[in-house]
């Protein structure tokens, strides 16, 4: 590569990104009016961003206009089955989002809503906030049945892993969770959730086994050969679009023929049985 060429380069990665252009990043990555659009995210592999994080969710908003939803994870921080075994106690009002910068930004923003689960929060803002938010608090396996994970495949939802890999993305662990894998505890748990009216209501939660090592990567080759994921460049950032139901539909399959596909196994000689603590 020449010099100047070199120059180029250097200088278009060191440039601060607008909104405008994430916008169209985005609309070449195959986002349009209307999506529903499920973001996993990482604002540092971004780069540098005009007017921040709240920058970033204008631009999907623009891309997905009034007839669209857009979509984070807004769980608070600490493992599922820590927080659970602690007592936990989730105040959909005012307690942090620990999926990082651009979902603790959403949440905070006015008309989002936030669902009522105490281990898989979403976040959700337009056309079909109600209907994705409705009833999570009811799923007594968080990322399972009725929940917005299983809703969003429904309505043929995107995924967009931004700056991410697979290994954020929480839908695979509702795929896991109704394909068959051993990956639920049978102890019920009696968490907390405190609405916006600030009552206080009980939400019976199974939670994820601990100590179970994903290999969630794995997918990645399958889903792009499928027709089922197309990744591409927003900034800085790596980005991967995934249909939903696609996906579903082939992880599932993969799952109910082999339930420890997404699950690392160990050598009998170095491993306890699934789920029992060393």
């Amino acid at each position: 590569m020449a010099r100047d060429d070199k120059k180029q380069v250097t200088e278009e990665l060191s440039a601060t990104l607008t909104r405008a252009r994430i916008s169209g990043d985005l609309r070449a990555l195959g986002l349009a009016a209307g999506d529903i659009v499920l973001v996993h995210s990482s604002m540092k592999a971004l780069g540098r961003v005009e007017g921040g994080p709240d920058a970033v969710i204008d631009a999907f908003l623009d891309v997905l206009g009034r007839s669209g939803t857009l979509v984070f994870p807004s769980f608070q921080a600490g493992g599922e089955h820590e927080l659970l075994r602690n007592n936990c106690v989730f105040d959909v009002r005012s307690t942090p989002t620990g999926t990082g910068l651009l979902p603790e930004t959403f949440r905070r923003r006015p008309g989002v809503t936030r669902s009522l689960s105490p281990t898989h929060c979403m976040a959700v803002y337009g056309k079909n906030a109600v209907e994705l938010m409705a009833g999570h608090e009811l799923c007594d396996v968080s990322a399972g049945r009725n929940s917005p994970f299983e809703k969003m495949i429904s309505i043929h939802a995107k995924i967009v892993l931004l700056g991410v890999t697979h290994a954020a993305d929480t839908t695979l662990h509702f795929i896991e969770n109704t394909s068959g894998a051993p990956t639920l505890c049978r102890e019920l748990f009696q968490p907390s959730v405190i609405d916006t009216e600030g009552r206080t209501i009980v939400v019976p939660t199974h939670p994820h086994m601990p100590g179970l090592r994903r290999r969630y990567e794995r997918v990645e080759d399958v889903l792009i050969l499928a027709g089922i994921q197309k990744n591409g460049m927003v900034g800085q950032a790596l980005t991967r679009v995934v249909d939903a139901a696609g996906m579903a539909q082939v992880i599932g399959e993969k799952i109910r023929r082999d339930p420890l596909y997404l699950i690392e196994v160990f050598t009998p000689s170095k491993r306890n049985k699934i789920g029992e603590k060393k």
